[in-house]
């Protein structure tokens, strides 16, 4: 089979295409003939070597960690699933694997792939679902009725952060720019302030929760938008001990999970069509290197997904 593998860690030229058997299932594992596998931050991340310190790598080294398709084969002990069912995945960070034809997954990092949402599209879910609803549900436990402010809320996490907390009854604040701000209006967000202007952060303030989509400055200068015993939850660096306590604020850096269980609500919710997905931009799996590329020049339009 086809995959994208690195050899060593280093820029976009140590992406190489080759050709590798076909993995072989564990226990408790399914195989999975990929449809799309996504782009994200986190695979040029891992490439690079800058999370080498928490998630060191063995090379040969298969990247991706999200992606859709369909199940060719069970082990024995599999009993939620089987071959031919049509799946979304978010694998483990330690084993990665989705820039490849086929994927070995344990069957807890699966989901029945929304009937509502062709391939393409369900592929962007896992990791912007299990990110926004395990940062809002499991880590701060939002509640109807409280203040969201989201910095960074253009991205694919963002987004679906807006339509958890709205489907919740918050009232939700978003910082974005340009195009992005009619579309998170178009998604139901209350407000929108535009993180281009030198003195936004002093119309942000009396917030229940702050999700932190940035992290670096744009963290360093939240803190003071929280009400005093209020929470702020990042999914880029865990915040400040310093400042929380200096605040009297709670603080955590998230872990994305793939809780198929705990995410039956958001994704009755995409069933239903009250969360909305944004067309993901697809690129020939042999344009991997561009389609990284793009994302860490950050000039992706929307998410990027690999056809296979």
């Amino acid at each position: 089979m086809q995959a994208v593998q690195i050899n060593k860690y280093g820029d976009n030229s140590v992406l190489e295409q080759v050709d590798i058997p076909i993995p072989k299932i564990l226990p408790d594992q399914v195989l999975v003939k990929v449809k799309y596998a996504s782009v994200n931050p986190v695979d040029y991340k891992i490439r690079s070597g800058f999370m080498a310190g928490v998630l060191p790598k063995s090379f040969p080294f298969t990247l991706g960690w999200e992606a859709s398709g369909i199940i060719t084969d069970t082990a024995h002990d599999v009993l939620n699933y089987k071959t031919g069912d049509e799946i979304i995945l978010m694998s483990n960070f330690m084993q990665g694997g989705t820039y490849a034809e086929y994927v070995a997954v344990n069957a807890g990092e699966i989901m029945s792939k929304p009937t509502s949402l062709d391939f393409a599209d369900a592929a962007v879910i896992p990791f912007s679902l299990g990110t926004a609803y395990t940062a809002l549900l499991m880590d701060t436990q939002i509640m109807p009725g409280q203040k969201l402010l989201i910095l960074g809320a253009g991205g694919a996490v963002g987004r679906m952060a807006i339509q958890i907390a709205k489907n919740l009854g918050l009232e939700v604040t978003g910082t974005a720019k340009g195009n992005d701000i009619q579309e998170l209006l178009s998604l139901g967000i209350d407000h929108v302030v535009d993180y281009t202007k030198a003195d936004y952060f002093d119309a942000l303030n009396d917030f229940d929760v702050v999700l932190d989509l940035v992290g670096g400055e744009t963290q360093a200068k939240s803190f003071k938008t929280l009400r005093k015993g209020g929470t702020i939850v990042s999914t880029t660096q865990p915040p400040d001990s310093g400042e929380l306590q200096h605040y009297g604020l709670n603080g955590k850096m998230t872990r994305t999970k793939c809780d198929p269980e705990k995410f039956a609500v958001p994704l009755q919710w995409l069933e239903e069509g009250k969360i909305k997905v944004k067309e993901p931009q697809i690129m020939n799996f042999g344009s991997a290197k561009e389609a990284l590329a793009l994302v860490e020049n950050r000039e992706a339009k929307s998410k990027i997904v690999l056809s296979l």
